[in-house]
This record gives C-alpha cells, sequence and structure tokens, in this order.
C-alpha cells in the first residue's frame, strides 16, 4: 500500500498540483487503511472509529508540509480527544497516539499520564516522543524526554503528548511494503491499552 513512490508527491511545489497528488494518490490508501484499522480498533476495544482524512481546505497558496489520516470516536474531528494519526512528511511516515493542545481538561490527562511513566519507559522503549504534530522534531523515549513531553502539554498552550514511531523512507521496511503496513499497523494497535487508559480519566 504505501511505498516510497508516494513520497514524490511533495516533489510538486505548486499548491494545486501537491493537493491533486493527495486527493489522488494518497487519500485512496488512507481510506483503505483506515478502513482496515477501525476493523482492528473495534475488535480490540468494542468502541466505534470514525476516519477523518486531512483536507487542506485552508490552504489558498503554499502546498501542505504533510499530510495525514486520524481515527477518533466522534464523527465531527479529533483534535479535542485522544486519537490516533498516520500520515506523511516528505521524507517519513509518522504513527502517533495523539493529545492534542485544543483538548480540554489537559492537566488531567497529564496527571495521568504521568502517573503511567514506569509502564511507558518500560512497554515503549523503542518508540519516539514528541509535543508538536507540526514539526518533524522527536524525542527517543527516555525518562529525560518523558518528563519534558508531558511538561510541555501540562504547562504550555500548544503543548502536545504524542507517542509513536516514524519511518524514514530509507527503512528498509519500505522495499517490502506488506511488511511495511503490517509494522504500521501492530505500532499503532500497541497504543490500544494506553488509548483505553487515558478514556478513564
Amino acid at each position: 500500500m504505501f511505498t516510497r513512490a508516494d513520497f514524490d508527491i511533495f516533489d510538486d511545489q505548486t499548491l494545486k498540483g501537491r493537493l491533486d497528488k493527495i486527493y489522488t494518490q494518497l487519500d485512496p490508501k488512507f481510506e483503505v487503511f483506515g478502513v482496515q484499522l477501525q476493523a482492528e480498533l473495534v475488535v480490540e476495544t468494542k468502541r466505534e472509529f470514525s476516519l477523518h482524512i486531512a483536507k487542506h481546505l485552508r490552504r489558498f497558496k503554499n502546498p501542505p508540509m504533510n499530510t495525514w489520516m486520524a481515527l477518533s470516536e466522534s464523527s465531527r474531528g479529533y483534535k479535542m480527544m485522544p486519537h490516533f494519526e498516520v500520515g506523511f512528511w516528505d521524507d517519513r511516515i509518522f504513527v502517533w497516539f495523539a493529545l492534542m493542545a485544543e483538548m480540554p481538561d489537559k492537566t488531567d490527562y497529564a496527571l495521568l499520564l504521568a502517573s503511567q511513566t514506569e509502564s511507558l519507559l518500560r512497554d515503549f522503549a523503542d518508540y519516539d516522543l514528541s509535543y508538536d504534530h507540526m514539526t518533524k522534531q522527536k524525542f527517543p523515549m527516555s525518562s529525560e524526554n518523558l518528563k519534558l513531553i508531558q511538561d510541555k502539554f501540562a504547562k504550555t498552550k500548544k503543548g502536545e503528548w504524542l507517542l509513536g514511531k516514524v519511518y524514514l523512507k530509507d527503512n528498509p521496511l519500505f522495499d517490502q511494503p506488506e511488511a511495511l503496513m503490517a509494522d504500521i499497523q501492530t505500532t499503532l494497535m500497541k497504543m490500544v491499552p494506553l488509548y483505553e487508559l487515558v478514556q478513564t480519566k
């Protein structure tokens, strides 16, 4: 499904050209993969997830630097609640469990996540962290970086809490698209228990 050729979309420097390629080449893949993930998530959680695919409707001049799909329990949106994201930059695929700046009660979520420090360090040792989904910046899992992310999320207006993995386009998995998709799905599904824990907040 996802291949290295998908990154060629970002070679088009025009707004219309890049958007057309996103809509015709990537969005259909997001649709198919999103439906697969919805089916897996309902089996695991008994919860119904809605698929949201970025439409970039506010773009009038510059082409989008990235594009993504999100899965949340609301058909109306995803930014104000815990959700999953899978998307592309020009050199990587990202897979995030995300709590964004728009969420209400960030402090309550931050306290709950802070209480899980030991299990996060143990269960997600090979995962990455971030506090801003609109940059490529990421931090390897460590106690110091986990505290950094938690502090940014709890104490700053724009701080986010992101856990996941990044697949750079030179990753050997891109030579085996089926293995790549399986790994992405495994990465996301491993975060489902954390998602469910956060729902108890």
